[in-house]
């Protein structure tokens, strides 16, 4: 099965990124078409989410998001197998380059929070040129896929850890070292308290109170962080993006916290709302007296 995927991940690096977001459009209208999973998710999210924009404004975005979604896998395969020199040369712009050097230098080590955004992919690449990164990972279902992901991420040198218990401490381990230690602060977290409920886009969310576990380890520079697509007919470009959170991200209450670190989350969603992974089930795991907004009726 590992030979499979790599097989199809080689071919898949053949294909032209603008193919593959034609390809992700069609592909978007027969998801709408048959009602599949991802674009129900994503539907779902993007209304309760987006209550005041026009329903065809929310569709539209809700098409973009899944067709773009579709074209991870090509740039996955991209960032498996295409020359390094070829890929850093797709980047387009990068911002606040020296919030990130800055912060490097003073070598208490950096809590890097990149939310399901863009191209999240595309940030081991760039940051493993210059820097000693270490990030967490979630052990796909196809365990088949997991030595391929990690082939791809620690591509340029980054290490990574499962969401384990041994992975958490291999984590801390780098923070102690001084590393940029990258976590995704948008996914909910599982278990008792290992979250605070907090508003995303308005709404109840539960929100992962690891950053601010790690956060506490040292002292090191908070950072959100970002990479996403500028798509015109010249293909695709990346854009690289630091910058600082909400300064209540460092509050000792968690309420404050968290609503700094969901407020920051989407400031960088806002950039581009059909770039955001809205397939994702943020806001599950509400508790016994919430509504489950993605039971099938």
């Amino acid at each position: 099965m590992v030979t499979f995927f790599r097989s199809t991940f080689w071919l898949l690096s053949f294909i032209p990124q603008r193919w593959g977001l034609a390809v992700g459009h069609g592909l978007a209208y027969v998801m709408i078409f048959f009602n599949v999973a991802s674009y129900r998710i994503s539907k779902i999210n993007v209304d309760h989410s987006l209550p005041h924009h026009p329903p065809q404004e929310r569709a539209q975005i809700v098409f973009q998001s899944l067709a773009q979604t579709i074209l991870l896998p090509i740039e996955f395969a991209h960032l498996l197998h295409r020359p390094i020199e070829e890929l850093m040369a797709q980047i387009v712009s990068v911002q606040g380059e020296d919030l990130l050097r800055e912060a490097w230098t003073e070598g208490n080590g950096v809590l890097l929070l990149m939310p399901h955004f863009g191209c999240w992919e595309f940030m081991s690449l760039y940051l493993g040129s210059d820097y000693a990164v270490s990030a967490l990972y979630t052990p796909p279902k196809l365990s088949a896929l997991e030595p391929i992901i990690l082939q791809a991420r620690e591509r340029q040198g980054a290490t990574l850890f499962p969401t384990t218990a041994s992975g958490l401490r291999g984590l801390v381990r780098g923070m102690k070292k001084g590393h940029v230690v990258v976590l995704l602060p948008d996914q909910v977290p599982t278990g008792d308290g290992r979250g605070v409920m907090s508003k995303f886009f308005g709404q109840d969310a539960l929100t992962m109170s690891l950053a601010k576990r790690i956060a506490k380890v040292g002292n090191p520079k908070i950072i959100m962080a970002s990479a996403w697509r500028t798509i015109d007919r010249n293909g695709i470009g990346y854009n690289i993006s630091f910058e600082l959170p909400e300064s209540g991200i460092s509050s000792s209450d968690d309420e404050v916290y968290a609503a700094a670190l969901n407020n920051s989350v989407q400031k960088i969603a806002e950039k581009d709302l059909a770039q955001y992974q809205w397939s994702y089930k943020r806001f599950r795991r509400l508790g016994p007296d919430k509504e489950d907004i993605y039971r099938r009726q």
